[in-house]
């Protein structure tokens, strides 16, 4: 099923989402995936970024947005 919404994070406003993570918290469809990068094997990623990995499950809810502390989640709906 495609996607009835584009959803963006913004990096360049959330620059330590491993500080925060309340899009993760409070997604009821877990669209939202903190994803490591720069990793090294067997040591700790020191940085992380947000990808909108279930843009399908989306349901529009804007609980992401209201929560970010940032601004750095935008929701829109698809024409």
């Amino acid at each position: 099923m495609p996607a009835k919404v584009n959803i963006q994070w913004l990096k360049d406003k959330c620059l330590k989402p491993e500080d925060c993570g309340k899009c993760l918290e409070v997604c009821p469809s877990t669209v939202f995936w903190m994803h490591p990068i720069n990793r090294v094997r067997y040591k700790q990623p020191e940085r992380f970024v947000i990808v909108p990995s279930y843009p399908h499950l989306c349901v529009s809810c804007n609980k992401c947005v209201e929560t970010c502390p940032k601004g750095a989640i935008k929701v829109e709906a698809k024409k």
